[in-house]
């Protein structure tokens, strides 16, 4: 091998071109903050779950401690227990949610991610515009709200707590 041979990029190597930098300086951000929102996410998910169960277990804990033999006071405290058990019973399917909701979330960028690389070796002549529509098909294909507010980067704080069926 030569010293001129050695200076020589290899065969598979690919300079990336003005557009493909700009497609990437473009793209990755959004990436990062739609990452950080999902992380954030999954611990709002992990903390309404721990906090769920736990009352629960105080409820439970409560329940247990009433004689099993005195039908009145057992039906008393139901009937008090019972609606806290529901409320904490739907926080907890609240954090459970956000199994979905962070599956969903992630195959969006999943899939821009699988698209950038298909695409790479078409950005050499990409210009501002094309990172535009670029970021508008991203946003188009966005299923929650907290998406969309960290798309252009405002803060991407989850909504007041609640379940969603998607």
């Amino acid at each position: 091998m030569t010293a001129e041979d050695s200076a020589k990029p290899p065969d598979h190597a690919v300079l990336l071109e003005d557009g493909t930098v700009l497609m990437a300086q473009t793209v990755l951000p959004v990436w990062g903050r739609q990452l950080d929102v999902i992380h954030d996410q999954l611990n709002q998910g992990i903390g309404e779950l721990t906090a769920a169960f736990a009352a629960l277990s105080d409820l439970q804990d409560r329940l247990a401690a009433v004689p099993l033999d005195d039908a009145e006071q057992l039906r008393k405290t139901m009937q008090t227990l019972l609606p806290e058990m529901q409320e904490y019973g739907m926080q907890a399917l609240a954090g459970l949610q956000i199994g979905d909701r962070l599956s969903q979330m992630l195959g969006v960028v999943r899939g821009d991610i699988q698209r950038l690389v298909d695409e790479m070796p078409l950005f050499g002549e990409a210009g501002r515009q094309r990172a535009e529509v670029w970021l508008d098909d991203l946003k188009s294909r966005y299923t929650t709200p907290e998406q969309h507010r960290v798309h252009d980067g405002s803060d991407g704080a989850a909504d007041a707590s609640g379940v969603d069926f998607f």
